[in-house]
């Protein structure tokens, strides 16, 4: 049933438990029956023009807005979109999510995001909103398609498009971390580096997918560029400053330090360049550092980084959705977004000599 939001001037008609206008009240004026006064406010198009116009003019003068959540009721939906993202204070989700509120801003809908952090908490959601069916369709960011599974995926009463997220024969927009990682290392090794490290974090624990990728498209640059990747040149340490901090000054104290070290984030690459300035040596000059995603830091501090499009696909993966909750499906082939090097000043071309500043 519909219902009112806002209250109308004095001499029109109004409901009389609450003193708002109901689309009963707007039926009246406009001289049609309820049904019809409900098909043309929900916009169905099996209405004649002329009995559109009465009643859309009816509602103007009551100053009359339908509720979103009871028009949600009256076609069996709750207006909702959830949200399962992983760690969502990181900036990497966060920029998607704002991509996703752009999307969804636009629409009749609200957001209901659920954080999860265990593998367990990723069950135990899934599992309560195909009990309770608490939204009308599910954005899916990062996590692991084995994780979720096919089972799951096809139970769920809803639609459900995947973020960053691999799912067989499901909707889903991501990038391509393999080859954005490539991007990066390639770079350094076309500059002449050919001690080239790695700080990468250990295995997420609700995704299976995204640290693999990074490392075979590091793995694989280096093969091309005719180099051996030492295990000792791969470190892994978790998405901080400090981690990287640490990862680096581990790498550059070795006793063949890398003169170029590529980082899965971009905190991890400003404290990797920290490092560098603690070693007595010249970022950039003496040893280059990437980074990944590209965040809003990246650019004040001069680090070449990979960007990732997480606005852009938050944006996409919203409207495909949305798409799907008026088709009641939301099969569409993968959407792959390509990444982008951003060259800046922490990576310079391989000088021969070295020397630790005293």
């Amino acid at each position: 049933m519909l219902t009112a939001m806002e209250s109308v001037p004095g001499g029109t008609p109004r409901s009389r438990k609450s003193g708002r206008p109901t689309i009963r009240d707007v039926a009246q004026l406009a001289g049609v029956g309820l049904g019809t006064a409900s098909r043309v406010l929900n916009k169905d198009t099996h209405v004649r023009p002329e009995t559109r116009r009465r009643v859309l003019a009816a509602a103007r003068r009551l100053r009359f807005q339908a509720s979103l959540a009871a028009r949600g009721l009256a076609k069996g939906r709750t207006g909702a979109i959830g949200v399962l993202v992983p760690f969502f204070t990181k900036h990497y989700f966060l920029e998607i999510l704002r991509g996703i509120e752009q999307t969804i801003s636009s629409s009749d809908a609200s957001l209901i995001i659920y954080n999860v952090e265990r593998r367990q908490q990723v069950l135990a959601h899934l599992r309560f909103l195909a009990r309770t069916r608490r939204v009308d369709g599910l954005l899916v960011i990062s996590l692991s398609g084995n994780l979720i599974g096919s089972v799951y995926h096809r139970s769920l009463p809803f639609p459900i498009v995947y973020i960053d997220s691999d799912v067989e024969n499901s909707a889903a927009v991501s990038v391509d971390h393999e080859a954005a990682m490539h991007l990066a290392v390639s770079h350094l090794t076309g500059l002449g580096h050919t001690r080239v490290a790695l700080i990468d974090r250990p295995q997420d624990p609700v995704s299976d997918t995204i640290c693999p990728a990074r490392r075979e498209g590091y793995r694989k640059a280096c093969r091309e560029a005719g180099l051996g990747v030492p295990e000792s040149y791969v470190v892994l340490t978790e998405y901080s400053r400090d981690g990287g901090y640490e990862a680096a000054m581990h790498l550059l104290k070795s006793r063949r330090p890398p003169t170029a070290i590529a980082c899965a984030s971009d905190l991890q690459a400003i404290g990797a360049m920290e490092a560098v300035a603690d070693a007595g040596l010249r970022v950039g000059h003496d040893v280059s550092v990437t980074g990944y995603h590209d965040v809003e830091l990246a650019r004040y501090v001069g680090l070449t980084t990979v960007h990732l499009p997480a606005i852009e696909m938050g944006a996409a993966a919203a409207g495909l959705l949305l798409r799907g909750l008026r088709l009641s499906t939301a099969k569409e082939l993968p959407k792959t977004f390509p990444p982008q090097l951003i060259i800046r000043g922490s990576s310079g071309k391989l000088r021969h000599t070295r020397k630790r500043r005293r």
